[in-house]
């Protein structure tokens, strides 16, 4: 019942991205009008400064091509912790900038939440999914640790052992972790196009 609610989910992997859901319905999201905007992730540099564009081009005189490539290709996780775009590499390793990368992605994360939530006018259920989503209760734990203003309360034996439902019987919001299945969504859409 509650998936007919205020739901945002959270597909959390090396493209990250979160939308807000109505009664089913999309009602926003943190893309843009590029893979580039809303959330960082883990070659990509998510929600950008316009200015930090023009500085590359005017001040460093990098040429449009290299632009896009840094903003695509070495910046996110991979630029932020100068290590790795994989979260897990992230997880173990002791670098400070690992943890200065893991850190800037769960802010983020909490931060364009709290957007969607604006858009939802409050919060029935947060979903994680993809491949961060669902294998990192640390991550899981360090965006919800932000969102305690929301009623947020996570059980931590849950979490940890990756449950469906994560959050404790006291939480005002169901907390879950839903696997994703991109693969039979798009074999399905493309099933119905071939047969139309």
């Amino acid at each position: 019942e509650r998936a007919n609610g205020r739901v945002v989910i959270a597909h959390l992997g090396n493209g990250a991205s979160m939308c807000a859901v109505k009664d089913r319905k999309s009602v926003a999201s943190t893309m843009g009008f590029t893979p580039l905007d809303g959330l960082i992730m883990g070659n990509r540099c998510g929600s950008l400064d316009a200015g930090v564009v023009l500085h590359l081009i005017q001040e460093r005189h990098m040429s449009a091509d290299d632009v896009q490539h840094m903003l695509y290709e070495e910046s996110g996780l991979l630029g932020v912790s100068g290590l790795s775009s994989d979260m897990r590499a992230l997880q173990d390793s002791s670098a400070p900038r690992a943890l200065e990368a893991i850190n800037l992605f769960c802010y983020r994360a909490a931060y364009e939440l709290g957007g969607l939530v604006t858009a939802l006018r409050g919060l029935d259920s947060l979903v994680f999914t993809a491949g961060i989503g669902e294998n990192s209760a640390v991550i899981r734990e360090k965006i919800c640790d932000q969102l305690k203003w929301l009623g947020i309360e996570l059980d931590n034996d849950s979490n940890r052992l990756h449950k469906n439902r994560i959050s404790s019987p006291q939480s005002k919001v169901d907390v879950l972790v839903i696997p994703t299945n991109e693969e039979a969504i798009i074999a399905a859409q493309t099933k119905t196009i071939v047969e139309n």
